[in-house]
């Protein structure tokens, strides 16, 4: 499996689907069954489509271990799926290299199925070994933080790639390709807005864990998990439902 995965994500360039749909997906956060039903019910994903997920994938919610199983399961079986380095997938991979347990614990306090005797398991530090900080498509670049404008190329900065917080004043870089990130939660009027506009710079981070009262985010416009159509720039929304036992009985179609 980590050779495959290493063979399958060593090109940051992905060319165009000639026969499919474009996807991007924002932060997931341990939030499977959320995930799952985005992907089989509203997005009703398929083997010609590609799926741009932008990092990440755990911590915070319930099921982290089960969406990365997940992810793997869609690669394993024939599915274009394109995932990027998160933050807190960066974070838990050096913990895991330093061997240092009490880190380990503490940034998996939340998802504690990451861990396996005191350990990450070894098919997921391989996965995310293999993860890239940005993917340039023809007419969008994709990343989870930022890019750092300020040096002479900004694809060379990972700590930007994977920390920054981007601003929609932003846009000397890319010419005409439009840049889609996540990792900075924002409302979802202001996603919609984005995306209806087609800015040149869009976020798709909802916090999709927010659901109870937060000191910065009102969270009555949080708590979604939004994927962008790349190609028509509709907006596909799936609310949380961590704690919904129906969603299962609802899936239209089973992929893993």
């Amino acid at each position: 499996m980590a050779t495959l995965l290493k063979k399958y994500y060593q090109e940051n360039k992905i060319p165009f689907s000639l026969n499919g749909r474009r996807f991007a997906v924002g932060d997931i956060h341990g939030c499977y069954k959320t995930f799952r039903s985005l992907i089989e019910t509203k997005i009703e994903l398929t083997q010609y489509d590609q799926l741009f997920l932008l990092g990440d994938y755990i911590h915070k919610g319930p099921r982290s271990k089960d969406t990365l199983n997940y992810i793997l399961k869609l690669i394993k079986r024939g599915y274009k799926v394109y995932p990027l380095r998160g933050n807190h997938e960066d974070e838990l991979l050096n913990a895991s290299k330093k061997k240092d347990t009490k880190l380990l614990r503490w940034l998996c306090r939340k998802s504690s199925d990451l861990l396996k005797d005191g350990k990450v398991r070894e098919k997921h530090l391989d996965f995310i070994e293999s993860l890239p900080y940005y993917y340039e498509l023809h007419d969008f670049y994709l990343v989870h933080g930022g890019f750092n404008f300020t040096i002479e190329n900004p694809l060379e900065d990972k700590k930007a790639m994977l920390w920054k917080r981007m601003r929609e004043n932003e846009t000397d870089f890319g010419g005409i390709k439009r840049i889609i990130h996540a990792h900075q939660p924002q409302a979802f009027e202001v996603i919609q807005n984005r995306v209806l506009t087609q800015a040149k710079i869009i976020g798709l981070d909802n916090g999709v864990n927010y659901l109870k009262k937060h000191r910065f985010y009102e969270v009555s416009k949080m708590g979604n998990l939004c994927a962008l159509n790349l190609d028509t720039f509709e907006l596909v929304v799936q609310p949380n439902v961590e704690n919904s036992m129906k969603n299962q009985s609802k899936q239209k179609r089973k992929i893993a």
